[in-house]
């Protein structure tokens, strides 16, 4: 049945846009409600068959007409029970039976077709306990389904939200047919309606609906209605204005477009960061036909400077003076240059609580730049707002391009406020705009109205009043600053009158089309350069491959360099190889190893250019003599050369080398070699700040920098947020609501900061500023080091990024080897009894093994200390290296040894040979397998990316013998770690468990001094039986201790209670003796340094080392003279016996006389 009001449907016109008899079909309002601050009608309609887009537009046009008084109409539909009937019967007769049919049950989820109007949330709490069936809709962000006792019977609990109202909705899934169905038919982000009764629900301690039906439904949006041209957003802030902005720049693109508007502008509160997403956005949009241009632009804090310099030219940011907002818009790739300037000046130079912009900087830097006159916070606002003349107002705005008016709701909190008592109406708001657009048309200069959108609309307003209220400002109760339709905005200014279409339309489309378009960082890879980095790469890879391979090289061996080099070079990639190449030598040259991270293992030509110690060629024998090269036939046993037996060389007897760990090239630069290459190198600690100076030896200190990082509000510190907002305001959410609020506030931008070993290498040719902008991280002027303003991830296609990390492990190699004179290049990574520690304790020779309680003798050693890896230890036995990788590759992956490789190993399923540890391995894998290394490739770039196998992939595994449960630990793990990652690990971790068997004094003063903070001097010196009492009052309920610091602490003290169990001493610290802050071996035992006596600094102890140097110390008096210990260190110090007999002071009695 039809119904609906005369004037807006006929039955002919739903007939004819349905293709069915009107007898046929129906069509009624339900329910209608009107929002009177938006003036938009909404109307819940029950519907038998899908409204095409033509008949709803035709529906609105006419109410909109007819009631003359409403901007917009918001559809909802519902559907009866005869939904999809006829279409159903259609469809039936003429199909064929699908191999896998995918679920189709018209939107029902479960139960029935839902046909009720809506209940909306803020009244469901009225309603609980009622029984009475109500419908909810909303999208779905948090699904949990739980098995119960009962066979076949699942308990769901779906939260959805609409904006930041949010309500659990639990449902019984009652059969095997109806659990498919759910889990096949809805996933976060997804739309539903759910009907049932809202009850108070005991287990979540919140009201929720049980629901007896769910159905898909479509997510209600604000739709544009104006049909002429469309206005331009020309104020706008995304999540990277600090703390305030909400907007997620991606979504805020799509939206603009969406609307039709040809333009927007991106304008945070002195920041640019959000330029590159918001560029990549529109690209991605151009892709799908959607044009819309970026207007990259700032809200600055522009400051009065006329008096603010000294005699010395300098400026006193810290003098109190209002500074005020301004809207700076790049026209051209020149004006893009100097607002990165202006930003970097602004950051580094002129940064007091805000990035401050003087007003000369702005003129000196304003070519390429429009300037707009901002907000109530803008000079041109504040002066009328103040009563300034009209000579004055004239002034002030005559220095910008075009003036700015905002929604009356923008500006409400100055109704009524103490400062400006005038301001007492709506009337005044009005009055103050209409001043503005006096002052531009007596000027001649445009008049745009803007939203100055902080969030995407008015329900989005609590995300910022939360935060806001976290760094303090009070909540603002405001909910004015949200993106607007064309529509909505010319409503909002309509007592501008016949004006209101210039200034809402026409005159921001005006500020857009004085733009060019332009990327906000070059599209081209813009590498440095080291003059013959392509032949100086070519000629050491040769040279150092040939003197252990042999000239002329084996085949084998010069088509995998030739292949990797020829791609290396081709793409650009020299520079990077060289410039690793030339750290790593240095830094050997200085005494430090240097290891690799990530993939580049992968890449022989790094093996071979002395960048890392992994060799990815296939397990080999090659003599060192005479270069007799061997590969292993048998690739299904050994995929690490240090794994197979020993071997003499036929042709002159030498005892042959064994290396290769069977790494495929495509896993680091691509199956086609042109992947973008990235090398992390991770060097000693203490030697990371001579590296990161060296790079700029290397390639200009002027041309590098830091590799900025944007650290945004995390999900833990926004749900902390909430409860404190709730506590502060008294208001009170369920815990569905107080889940949707933390989401709202997370991404914010919070602080920035600096990638731990990042460096971002300008070429020599360019300045950062084609790039991005710079400045100080986390903006502490006292830093030393200048980091790129964008997030380093936004930059590093187009510039060359070097990770240069610190480490533990090469700064405990460097100190084994000042310790023992032994060089850890040449240890036996494949010795026996070093190996023999990861699956018992024999080679510890623990003094009383009878009464040790540990089994294995693995602590302290980097991979492999850990309860998760002791478990893997236990489950697997490894009595390889190659296994070794694989718990490696196992304990850094996802769902890898988890939920996978451990039951297939505990069910006898597999073997560890066989098992997916690394990405690596399903490529080496299917090649054994025979399937061709194109296809194998793509299989293991798939599932790496967590994609589907495609039925051709699946079809090429079935066909090779690949069983199942491979297939199926494929599709079940999520994240895979670089085999050669792995390998790196695990061969600087057998170097360190060979120093732990046969030099152990030496290994815990290694260890213990990476670990010094939670060192515990009385536990050392107490014996045996005071670190197992240590252990156990960690698990104390008395122990008040965060767990965080009890995993630190157990770590320290499992070692500490190892070493004595294996008779290694201790010796407590000695002046002139120990070390400030480093254990050393001294007489065979462990001597103590001074920093690891509680709350003894490092500065303290080295100040008391440095000074005993210069002579003994004559009393207590002397060395807190001469030193920057305080009372309690010297205490603490004197209970270690560090000032025996030393006096408090000097001084001599007359009766010592």
């Amino acid at each position: 049945m039809i119904e609906v009001p005369n004037g807006i449907l006929t039955s002919e016109e739903v007939s004819e846009s349905a293709g069915k008899p009107a007898d046929e079909l129906t069509l009624s309002f339900k329910n209608i409600s009107l929002d009177s601050d938006g003036l938009v009608l909404e109307l819940d309609m029950l519907v038998n068959f899908d409204v095409k887009p033509r008949l709803e537009r035709v529906m609105r046009d006419r109410l909109i007409k007819s009631l003359g008084n409403i901007n917009d109409v918001k559809f909802n539909y519902f559907y009866d029970e005869s939904y999809g009937e006829s279409k159903q019967q259609g469809s039936r007769a003429n199909s064929k039976p699908a191999e896998n049919p995918k679920m189709n049950n018209n939107g029902i989820i479960l139960g029935k077709r839902i046909t009720m109007a809506e209940t909306a949330y803020e009244n469901l709490a009225e309603i609980s306990g009622a029984r009475t069936k109500v419908a909810v809709s909303g999208t779905v962000f948090e699904i949990e389904i739980k098995d119960t006792k009962k066979k076949n019977f699942w308990v769901m609990t779906l939260r959805i939200s609409r904006g930041p109202k949010a309500v659990a909705v639990k449902a019984f899934i009652k059969s095997k047919q109806e659990f498919d169905a759910v889990n096949e038919l809805v996933s976060n982000g997804d739309e539903i309606i759910a009907q049932g009764d809202i009850r108070y629900d005991e287990y979540i301690h919140e009201n929720v609906m049980i629901a007896n039906s769910i159905n898909k439904s479509v997510k209600s949006t604000r739709k544009e209605t104006y049909d002429g041209q469309k206005r331009v957003e020309l104020h706008a802030h995304t999540r990277m204005s600090e703390n305030d902005g909400f907007n997620d720049v991606e979504e805020m693109v799509k939206q603009a477009a969406e609307w039709g508007q040809p333009a927007i502008a991106i304008t945070d509160h002195g920041v640019v960061q959000s330029f590159p997403d918001a560029a990549n956005t529109a690209k991605k949009l151009a892709k799908k036909g959607k044009n819309i241009k970026i207007l990259y632009g700032m809200e600055g804090y522009l400051y009065p400077d006329d008096d603010a310099y000294d005699e010395s030219g300098n400026i006193n940011l810290s003098k109190k003076r209002n500074t005020y907002h301004i809207i700076l818009i790049a026209k051209n790739l020149t004006g893009l240059k100097n607002l990165y300037k202006i930003v970097s000046y602004t950051h580094i130079d002129y940064f007091y609580r805000r990035p401050q912009l003087p007003r000369k900087v702005l003129d000196k830097y304003r070519e390429g730049l429009i300037i707009g006159s901002a907000c109530e916070a803008g000079e041109v606002f504040q002066a009328v707002l103040k009563g300034a003349s009209d000579e004055e107002l004239l002034k002030i705005a005559s220095y910008y391009d075009y003036l700015e008016i905002q929604p009356l709701g923008n500006n409400h909190f100055l109704i009524n406020s103490d400062r400006y008592p005038h301001v007492t109406s709506k009337q005044d708001l009005i009055d103050m705009n209409m001043k503005i657009v006096e002052l531009g048309d007596r000027l001649r200069k445009p008049v745009v109205a803007t939203t100055d959108s902080h969030y995407p609309d008015k329900e989005s307003a609590i995300y910022r009043n939360i935060v806001m209220s976290m760094v303090g400002f009070n909540d603002t109760n405001s909910n004015s600053l949200y993106l607007r339709t064309t529509a909505e905005m010319l409503k909002e200014f309509e007592y501008l009158g016949d004006r209101a279409k210039e200034i809402v339309i026409d005159n921001t489309n005006l500020i857009a089309s004085m733009t060019e378009e332009f990327q906000p960082v070059p599209d081209e890879k813009c590498p440095p350069s080291i003059e013959g980095a392509d032949e100086t790469l070519r000629e050491s890879c040769y040279a150092r491959a040939k003197s252990i391979y042999g000239d002329p090289l084996p085949k084998e061996v010069l088509d995998r360099l030739d292949t990797e080099l020829n791609s290396i070079i081709s793409n650009g990639y020299a520079v990077m190889y060289v410039a690793a190449q030339l750290l790593v030598e240095k830094s050997n040259k200085d005494g430090y190893l240097v290891g690799s991270r990530g993939s580049v293992g992968s890449s022989f030509a790094a093996t071979m250019a002395g960048i890392t110690e992994v060799n990815p060629l296939e397990p080999h024998y090659i003599c060192p003599k005479c270069h007799n090269l061997k590969f292993t036939d048998r690739l299904d046993k050994y995929d690490t050369g240090f794994d197979m037996p020993d071997r003499v060389c036929e042709k002159c007897g030498t005892n042959m080398n064994k290396n290769g760990l069977n790494i495929p090239f495509a896993t680091f630069l691509g199956f086609n070699g042109d992947k973008e290459p990235d090398i992390d190198l991770n060097f000693a600690g203490e030697y990371q700040p001579i590296a990161h100076k060296f790079v700029g030896e290397i390639f200009g200190e002027e041309n590098i920098f830091k590799a900025g990082t944007v650290a945004t509000i995390a999900e833990k510190t926004a749900f902390g947020y909430v409860k404190k907002y709730e506590e502060n305001t008294g208001k009170s959410f369920s815990n569905s609501e107080e889940l949707v609020l933390a989401n709202g506030c997370t991404g914010t931008k919070r602080t920035t900061g600096q990638h731990p070993g990042g460096i971002i290498v300008v070429p020599a040719d360019r300045e950062i500023f084609e790039f991005c902008p710079v400045q100080k991280p986390a903006n502490n002027r006292d830093a030393k080091f200048i980091t790129t303003h964008f997030d380093y991830h936004k930059i590093d296609k187009n510039l060359l990024k070097l990770d240069i990390l610190g480490h533990d492990v090469p700064q405990m190699i460097r100190h084994l080897q000042d310790m023992t004179g032994v060089d850890p290049l040449g240890i036996d990574i494949a010795d026996k009894k070093t190996l023999s520690i990861f699956t018992s304790i024999d080679a510890l020779n623990i003094v009383n093994p009878d009464d040790y309680e540990f089994k294995h003798g693995t602590y302290g050693i980097p991979e492999f200390g850990t309860n998760f890896t002791r478990g893997m230890l236990d489950a697997i036995k490894p009595k390889t290296i190659s296994a070794l990788i694989k718990i490696s590759g196992f304990s850094h992956g996802t769902d890898v040894w988890t939920n996978n490789a451990e039951d297939l190993i505990k069910n006898g399923v597999a073997t560890i040979d066989e098992l997916i540890s690394c990405r690596d391995d399903i490529m080496n894998y299917l090649m054994i397998k025979g399937v061709d290394k194109s296809n194998a490739f793509k299989i293991m770039e798939a599932v790496r990316k967590n994609k589907e196998l495609k039925p051709e992939e699946l079809d090429i595994m079935k066909e090779h013998g690949v069983p199942d449960w491979y297939v199926e630990s494929c599709r079940t793990l999520k994240y895979l770690f670089p085999r050669a990652h792995a390998a790196a690990y695990v061969m600087m971790a057998l170097r360190m468990a060979w120093f732990k068997v046969y030099y152990p004094s030496a290994f815990y003063c290694a260890w213990l001094s990476t670990k010094i903070d939670n060192f515990d001097v009385n536990v050392a010196r107490g014996g045996v039986e005071a670190a197992k009492a240590a252990l156990s009052s960690l698990n104390s309920e008395d122990d008040d201790t965060s767990a965080a610091k009890k995993k630190e602490l157990k770590v320290v003290y499992e070692v500490i209670y190892e070493l004595l169990s294996r008779g290694c001493e201790f010796s407590l610290p000695e002046l002139g003796v120990s070390d400030p802050c480093m254990f050393n071996v001294v007489d065979d035992k462990i001597k103590i340094p001074f920093m690891a006596v509680s709350g003894v600094g490092r500065s303290a102890a080295i100040s008391l080392a440095e000074a005993y140097k210069e002579g003994p110390f004559l009393s207590i008096d002397e060395v807190q003279r001469k030193t920057k210990l305080s009372s309690t260190n010297i205490e603490d110090l004197k209970a270690c016996g560090v000032f025996d007999e030393l006096p408090d002071s000097a001084q001599v009695s007359i009766f010592d006389m």
